[in-house]
């Protein structure tokens, strides 16, 4: 995995209220090119027999799948990362305040189909005014 070094401002952050937590987290292989500020839904974690037992395996949040992923989870940290042909580690936010106008979804979704159960797993949205 590449050396992670942090985004240059991108307008993702509103509030900075309290700082955000981050999780390791594993997106899944045929997942595509997932970049900043996705919201990313849980389908299954690693077993308890890992070395990285519990390490949530996430795809971008889209309303029309069943599986788990219907349900944000958190959101993307990296600036961009390749799950095309396999599984790839990236880091993500567990919650914060966030612009509503950066945050991307799988599908056709948008934010405001998803932020009352943003808001119930602490994943905050807010409008910025420029």
């Amino acid at each position: 995995m590449a050396e992670y070094t942090s985004p240059s401002f991108d307008e993702l952050f509103a509030g900075g209220v309290q700082p955000e937590r981050m999780t390791a987290i594993i997106i899944k292989s045929g997942a595509g090119v997932v970049t900043r500020g996705t919201v990313l839904g849980r389908v299954s974690q690693l077993p308890e027999s890992d070395l990285y037992a519990g390490t949530p395996i996430v795809v971008p949040v889209n309303s029309a799948n069943t599986d788990g992923s219907e349900n944000p989870y958190c959101i993307l940290a990296d600036t961009i990362v390749d799950a095309t042909t396999g599984e790839a580690r990236a880091a993500a936010y567990l919650d914060g305040e966030f612009n509503r106008d950066a945050l991307k979804f799988g599908g056709t979704d948008k934010v405001a189909q998803h932020e009352v159960a943003m808001r119930n797993v602490g994943l905050i949205t807010k409008r910025v005014v420029k």
